[in-house]
């Protein structure tokens, strides 16, 4: 029987360097809006309220209640790290914000290895025809998005509107 497995030498993964690319996009707008209009991109985090924590005791009830069973590994398995951890997902906010307004354009769905995702605001999505949660593969397939949501005209409205409000606020 012949192997069915790929030539494996052949294949090289490139670095998913997102996070370094967006924060470097976020000082930019700073420097080409002398400092009126700023970005933030960062790791979205969300709060529990009352209601949450009594959904989370109710599901931690539920667990402790039934059968649960854990997998048992075979020794030589034991202490190893699951790659499938380098494809958990993670999501990021790249935000726009002057002293009155602020405007989310995307959310960027990260994993340490391509592909990755974005949802981008609907508005921006509609005008450039980007499909949210469309794969991208690489660096240079992050650019080539990027290029096209902070080109789009919600994009260049949004800024020229928080640089007008601050002149007028002067």
């Amino acid at each position: 029987m012949n192997s069915l497995w790929p030539n494996f030498e052949d294949h090289e993964i490139e670095q998913n360097n997102s996070i370094e690319i967006l924060r470097m996009q976020a000082r930019e707008i700073k420097k080409l809006t002398k400092g009126v209009v700023n970005a933030t991109f960062s790791k979205i985090e969300y709060k529990s309220g009352p209601t949450a924590a009594i959904e989370q005791l109710n599901h931690i009830v539920e667990k402790m209640a039934s059968t649960t069973y854990e997998e048992v590994l075979e020794d030589e398995l034991s202490e190893k790290i699951n790659v499938n951890e380098l494809y958990r997902k993670t999501e990021y906010k790249f935000e726009l914000f002057n002293s009155k307004f602020r405007f989310r354009l995307f959310v960027l769905n990260y994993s340490k290895m391509f592909p990755i995702s974005m949802i981008v605001d609907e508005g921006i999505s509609e005008d450039i025809l980007y499909k949210n949660n469309a794969p991208i593969y690489s660096n240079d397939g992050l650019e080539e998005v990027l290029r096209e949501v902070f080109s789009s005209s919600k994009v260049k409205n949004v800024i020229s509107v928080m640089l007008q409000k601050a002149e007028n606020q002067d």
